[in-house]
């Protein structure tokens, strides 16, 4: 195993560790709350189709469901049906799902300059963005999607 996996994988479990430690302490959420919080926040009315929330985490569409289901009932989100698409639904945003992402992304913003940014300089962030860009490219070249 080269270095750089391994590196990559020890500091990817315990970065993720230790934010999603961070978040569940100060705003009572997991890190994949945030993150399904986030992208409905940068995505077009607040909103996103669940495939393609599925696709954007990573995650199988009955652990969306699941997780989509967890933050619907603490009131953060809602499910609504796509219009002419019997079986698709959108994943959205409400506006306690907006005040607790908005609450949190202050405290989480800075975890990760502390956890991750202040590790790096400009142009180490920039060396790590282009592999990460190469490595996404290479990962998903052969997706339909």
């Amino acid at each position: 195993m080269s270095d750089a996996w391994r590196l990559f994988i020890e500091n990817s479990a315990r970065l993720q560790t230790e934010l999603d430690e961070r978040l569940r302490a100060s705003d009572d959420m997991t890190l994949s709350d945030y993150h399904v919080l986030l992208l409905l926040s940068e995505a077009p009315e607040s909103r996103l189709r669940m495939r393609d929330l599925s696709q954007r985490m990573v995650f199988s569409a009955s652990r969306l469901s699941y997780q989509v289901r967890v933050l619907a009932d603490r009131g953060w989100l809602c499910r609504e049906p796509v219009p002419g698409d019997r079986r698709g639904s959108y994943a959205c945003l409400t506006d306690a799902g907006v005040a607790a992402f908005t609450a949190a992304a202050r405290r989480h913003s800075a975890d990760v300059d502390e956890l991750f940014h202040s590790a790096l300089s400009d142009d180490d962030e920039a060396a790590l963005a282009r592999v990460m860009r190469l490595v996404a490219d290479a990962s998903t070249k052969d997706d339909p999607t």
